[in-house]
């Protein structure tokens, strides 16, 4: 009996700066007039994202990624992903189509916020599939929106150790009891499905952020990455597989060329489907898919999501592919196809 495991997408997503070179790599915007108006309409207003844009807007420098999704969770905000636009005085209608892009590539509606500083102009949105609060002492509240199903947690401790949570509960959600004895700070995802298949749609913080630069592998060859991640978390090596490599490959290119990270991207489904379709099967299935500038941020960006991390380093896995493709942008789109005793068959 063949048995699927959690799938899931994790995305480093770079910022983009206007310099006055390319307009299709520029950045994000606040906006007043009625120009500003328009953008508006294509997102729902933040609080909290409208400070996450001040506070990029007084930096004299555009930060790397990694910085923004800090800013982001230090700032209250738990929608997943986060992107961010950098602009000028003037250059609304470029917002306006950015959020429409935006948009088309979401699975979820987006929340936005604006600020400006002097001539420059930021706009930070977020997609906003679901939603993990603070419920009292030792209390987390999660739900998810309509089109999303079979939501659970998984909690990283100060150890370095995740859990999965199981989260029930209806159309109001599920609130769940965090055990004191589970060392703080906790990182908490909020893991559900939605069109695109399952992904991280909340991320949380228990206890004070840490502080300073999160320890991450050196390598940046997939294969030695994760090689060097299994070993930590006390997990075997993994087989190369070729034909697992192939359709890895063409997941991270069906990525690219959509523009959205997911699992069930064309009518052939999810990793268990795609792998049927070329006359393989095994016990046990699981994907991890990433975008980032690099493919070391990509690595990286599973690296840090403890989901991901668990699925990356399941003890049942014994092959792996490895997929890499490029995007218009030069964007590196990154997939990691895990199976069990996978086999041919007619």
């Amino acid at each position: 009996m063949l048995r699927k495991i959690t799938l899931l997408c994790a995305t480093l997503l770079a910022l983009h700066a206007t310099a006055g070179a390319d307009k299709n790599d520029e950045a994000p915007a606040e906006s007043e007039p009625a120009a500003e108006a328009k953008p508006e309409r294509l997102c729902i207003k933040d609080k909290k994202l409208e400070g996450v844009a001040r506070h990029l807007a007084e930096l004299q420098h555009i930060p790397p990624s990694p910085e923004l999704i800090k800013a982001a969770r230090e700032a209250g905000v738990d929608a997943n992903p986060v992107y961010a636009k950098f602009g000028v005085t003037g250059e609304f209608d470029s917002f306006k189509v950015w959020l429409e892009d935006l948009n088309k590539t979401s699975d979820a509606p987006l929340i936005c916020g604006r600020a400006r500083s002097g001539e420059r102009i930021v706009l930070v949105a977020a997609v906003r599939a679901g939603a993990l609060s603070e419920a009292g002492r030792n209390y987390l509240h999660a739900e998810v929106i309509e089109d999303f199903r079979d939501p659970y947690l998984v909690v990283r401790d100060s150890t370095g150790s995740s859990r999965r949570i199981a989260v029930d509960g209806g159309e109001f959600g599920s609130t769940i009891s965090v055990p004191v004895e589970w060392g703080r700070p906790l990182f908490v995802q909020l893991v559900a499905t939605g069109p695109n298949g399952p992904r991280p749609v909340a991320e949380r913080w228990v206890g004070k952020m840490p502080e300073g630069p999160t320890t991450r592998s050196g390598s940046q060859s997939p294969e030695s990455w994760l090689m060097q991640l299994r070993r930590s978390a006390g997990a075997r090596s993994l087989r190369s597989n070729r034909l697992l490599s192939q359709e890895a490959t063409s997941h991270a290119q069906r990525v690219c060329n959509s523009g959205r990270l997911g699992h069930e991207l064309d009518p052939n489904g999810d990793p268990e489907a795609r792998l049927l379709k070329r006359g393989i099967e095994a016990r046990v299935v699981g994907e991890a898919v990433a975008r980032a500038a690099t493919m070391r941020e990509a690595l990286h960006a599973i690296e840090d999501s403890p989901s991901h991390r668990m699925t990356v380093t399941d003890l049942r896995f014994t092959d792996a592919g490895y997929g890499k493709a490029e995007d218009e942008k030069g964007r590196t789109c990154a997939v990691i196809l895990l199976a069990s005793w996978p086999r041919k068959v007619p």
